[in-house]
């Protein structure tokens, strides 16, 4: 029988000793990186944001900052 209670979404307290992160400097902070969000069913997905958003995101991962191939930005002509 499958466990309903993993459905949930992780919260702030699951989350204390496992951010293995990268730290921005603070005058760094407000400049984009990649950040990697892991949904509680199963995978994960890349995108970027300013180190803040990305962990105040509701599946924060980790945040792998600047320059990080898994996170490709597409600009328009």
């Amino acid at each position: 029988m499958a466990d309903s209670r993993q459905e949930l979404p992780p919260t702030l307290g699951d989350l204390k000793g496992q951010d293995k992160s990268v730290r921005q400097p603070p005058d760094r902070k407000d400049k984009k990186g990649c950040c990697k969000i892991k949904y509680p069913a199963g995978g994960y997905d890349f995108f970027l944001a300013t180190e803040e958003d990305c962990r105040t995101s509701l599946y924060f991962d980790r945040f792998l900052g600047e320059n990080n191939t898994l996170c490709f930005r597409w600009e328009g002509e």
